[in-house]
């Protein structure tokens, strides 16, 4: 009767085998060792990882297992998803495979005479391996296909090739090493290794048999063993070194929500305590929080960030992945500073906030927060330009951006009543709807139609200061906190517990931001608000059967993940016509993160590229939902000399044009 159970490494003397875990134990500590000397450059301890870790325990196994295990960030682009999938399976699996072996033929044969790759469990042990074996080789293949292809625009260099052409080599030495021990040591359940099994007929016609074949196979493990060597002692230096990197950043990113910015002070208890001993922003990358290190550690330098970054579709001097590797090389080295070590001026104020980089890292990582403690360097070191310092000076003067007194916000109690007892839902006007003109009809058609819909609301009037989102942003910490102290007071003297607000900027201030500072309220935009009218016949609307395409905006879709509403009304007034970059890939107007209010160099206008992907659906009017995206896209249609083929129009207006009295 055949013993079905494992020949593994029959033909290697044991003087070779302990030589070889010697060899391994001695990479082992040396690959672990230059890890955590890296980290330690970077000013990364270890125990606070793990304090953190044990903290956080449920988190950490649940990031790892969605953004480490399942890819669930990089299986959105199919032939890269499909690739690391393949990759990173094919490696666990024969890393599995590779310490089953050990256990069982150097660990439980030694101590108690039998190992466990006997009979039915080592068929399906050897099923899996070459399984494991297939899909690292296609996904190697696949890898340097992509970039030898270069349909994609990666930042490719030399070590790529090495590390895709040592792992392939290391994968194709197992399947010939495995089936040339099929073909010295040959037995009927060796089909089961179904690579290898029709691999090993290619020996016998080569007279590698014998005596000779063992010699041949004694020659392939001691390769395949170097090669292994040597893999793993370039894995600290190489681009796979994200495999460690990654999962300990995703391990341990930090929960959050989207659109929060970081807290670096708390000025009411500033002011209560009088100490004011606190940073602010980062001078260096040493400041930076330790989350923020093991967040640039973590980069794998794939681009996804570059090729959905508008800043760099403009052509301006930012580029997240080079931010983040500038930042990363800089920790290895010891330190460099932010502001023109790391990114310039000019790069850091072209952010605009809108998070594709952070929609797209499939590990994680908060590209612009790098550029929003740029900004909070500059602003602490007054390196402003004249209109960012023009901004903040009227939003210190006269509580808005404009410089308007902020009593001529009183002109909209003419259209809506002035917040009184009674009342708990506030429309919040906002800035743009108080002083722009354009902006300004948009507001009043939200009011009206909340109205005939009977919803209780009241406004604030000269009550009403900006909220600080764009202050925030760029990087005046205490002229925002100012605000919020002032704003929940008002708040709070009405007893307010809802805001309905057509600026998505001001709702996700309000609804992600002001929480921590007191506010208790409910927050909505008005899309929702005005959504819910028509979903339950408060107010009726008709078809008009005109062609319009939505502009999801940055903060509305992919920081509040808030696209159904929009896309309700559009449907019910028109036929909607998707743009290719919608909802989570929308592309952003360019008014965010402050660049509606100054301007940065660029060789082309981020309105002007969103209208022309607007343009190219055929639609006649796109739809919008924030003030700033109307007044950017409107603008394009006036440079681009397009107003008499595609206007632009807020939802409320869409509504108002197909009501039905």
């Amino acid at each position: 009767m055949v013993v079905v159970t494992s020949p593994t490494l029959v033909f290697i003397p044991e003087s070779e085998l302990i030589a070889d875990y010697v060899l391994s134990f001695a990479v082992l500590i040396f690959v672990l060792a230059e890890f955590y000397i890296r980290y330690r450059k970077a000013g990364v301890t270890l125990i606070p990882a793990i304090k953190y870790v044990l903290k956080n325990l449920r988190r950490f196994i649940a990031q790892i297992l969605n953004y480490g295990a399942f890819h669930r960030k990089n299986i959105k682009n199919r032939y890269a998803g499909i690739m690391h999938l393949m990759i990173f399976y094919g490696i666990l699996i024969l890393f599995i495979a590779t310490s089953l072996i050990a256990l069982s033929h150097d660990i439980l044969k030694t101590i108690l005479g039998f190992g466990i790759l006997t009979g039915d469990f080592y068929l399906n042990f050897e099923v899996w391996a070459n399984f494991g074996g297939v899909l690292l080789v296609a996904g190697l293949l696949l890898a340097l296909f992509r970039r030898i292809r270069k349909k994609v625009p990666l930042d490719t260099i030399t070590q790529d090739f090495i590390i895709i052409a040592g792992l392939l080599i290391l994968s194709l030495e197992g399947f010939f090493l495995g089936a040339l021990k099929i073909a010295l040591y040959r037995e009927s359940f060796d089909v089961y290794r179904f690579v290898e099994w029709p691999l090993s007929y290619i020996y016998t016609p080569m007279g590698v048999t014998g005596n000779y074949g063992i010699q041949i196979y004694r020659i392939f493990w001691f390769a395949h063993v170097l090669t292994a060597f040597g893999v793993a002692a370039y894995l600290p230096f190489s681009k796979l070194s994200h495999m460690f990197y990654s999962a300990v950043g995703i391990g341990i990113h930090p929960e959050k929500k989207r659109g929060e910015m970081s807290t670096p002070f708390i000025l009411s208890e500033a002011l209560e305590s009088g100490n004011f001993d606190f940073k602010v922003g980062a001078k260096t990358i040493m400041d930076l929080s330790y989350f923020q290190k093991t967040d640039a550690i973590a980069c794998t330098d794939c681009g996804r960030c570059e090729r959905a970054c508008p800043a760099v579709s403009s052509g301006t001097d930012l580029d997240p992945r080079v931010v983040v590797q500038n930042i990363q090389r800089a920790l290895w080295n010891g330190d460099a500073p932010m502001i023109d070590g790391i990114i310039s001026e000019n790069a850091a104020w072209s952010c605009t906030t809108c998070q594709a980089c952070v929609e797209e890292c499939p590990v994680l990582i908060d590209p612009q927060s790098y550029n929003l403690e740029a900004r909070r360097t500059l602003v602490m070191d007054n390196k402003l330009s004249k209109e960012t310092s023009t901004y903040l000076n009227n939003l210190g003067n006269t509580m808005n951006p404009f410089g308007n007194n902020n009593s001529d916000r009183d002109a909209m109690l003419q259209y809506g009543k002035k917040m009184e007892e009674g009342m708990d839902t506030v429309y919040w006007v906002g800035c743009m709807g108080a002083f722009d003109p354009r902006y300004n009809k948009v507001a009043r058609d939200v009011i009206d139609l909340l109205k005939k819909g009977g919803v209780n609301f009241g406004l604030l009037g000269s009550e009403e200061k900006c909220n600080g989102e764009t202050a925030r942003r760029m990087g005046e910490e205490g002229r925002f906190q100012e605000l919020v102290l002032q704003n929940i007071e008002t708040f709070n003297k009405y007893g307010i517990k809802k805001i309905i607000t057509s600026c998505p900027h001001c709702m996700n201030t309000f609804r992600n931001e002001y929480p921590k500072f007191g506010l208790k309220a409910e927050v909505v935009h008005h899309s929702e608000a005005l959504a819910d009218l028509i979903r339950d016949e408060k107010i009726k609307v008709r078809n008009s059967s005109e062609t319009v395409t939505l502009h999801d905006p940055c903060y509305l879709g992919r920081i509040n993940g808030e696209y159904d509403n929009t896309r309700l009304i559009v449907d019910s007034t028109s036929n909607l016509k998707e743009m290719e970059n919608s909802k989570s890939k929308s592309f952003c107007c360019g008014g965010g993160g402050g660049n509606y209010w100054y301007k940065v160099e660029k060789e082309e206008s981020i309105s002007k590229i969103r209208m022309k992907q607007a343009l190219d659906t055929g639609a006649s009017t796109v739809a919008v939902a924030c003030p700033f995206c109307t007044a950017m896209l409107e603008d394009a249609t006036r440079t681009m000399d397009v107003e008499s083929k595609i206007r632009v129009r807020d939802i409320s207006e869409i509504i108002k044009e197909n009501i039905e009295e």
